[in-house]
């Protein structure tokens, strides 16, 4: 009896050990760093020209995020940022994971939202709603 319980409790340890995957949300290394290659689209060190458009679309959106950003976006609408930046992350697994069709649907959702946010920061900061650091700065001093 005893030793079936020791053995027994050993089995319940040893299975509720180290877990190897992340937390749930976490994501994992696909969400850190994407492949070195693509899995499709490449073929003896030529990488194919459709998934080389898409990939430059990619890098322009990443480009008009950051800018967009740069303008106050992140302070003013956070919300939508951090949306466009999870279109970005599922563009990237799509484009390296060898979903070219996924990633070009993907990328013309990405550009409609970030057009749609644009349109949103210029309302915003006309109307005085949110005000950047620099553009608070900007009025202390005109208006001394």
């Amino acid at each position: 009896m005893i030793p079936a319980l020791v053995l027994w409790l050993g089995v319940l340890c040893a299975s509720s050990a180290c877990t190897y995957w992340p937390a749930a949300g976490a994501g994992g290394m696909a969400e850190l760093r994407p492949p070195a290659r693509p899995v499709s689209g490449s073929w003896f060190g030529h990488v194919d020209p459709a998934w080389q458009a898409l990939d430059q679309q990619r890098r322009q959106t990443d480009c008009h995020l950051e800018a967009l950003v740069l303008q106050g976006a992140e302070l003013c609408l956070p919300a939508h940022v951090v949306a466009a930046r999870d279109r970005q992350r599922r563009i990237v697994r799509a484009l390296y994971g060898g979903l070219p069709l996924d990633a070009a649907n993907d990328l013309i959702i990405l550009r409609e939202r970030l057009a749609e946010l644009q349109r949103r920061l210029d309302y915003i900061q006309a109307n005085g709603a949110c005000l950047t650091p620099a553009m608070a700065g900007a009025a202390a001093c005109g208006g001394g």
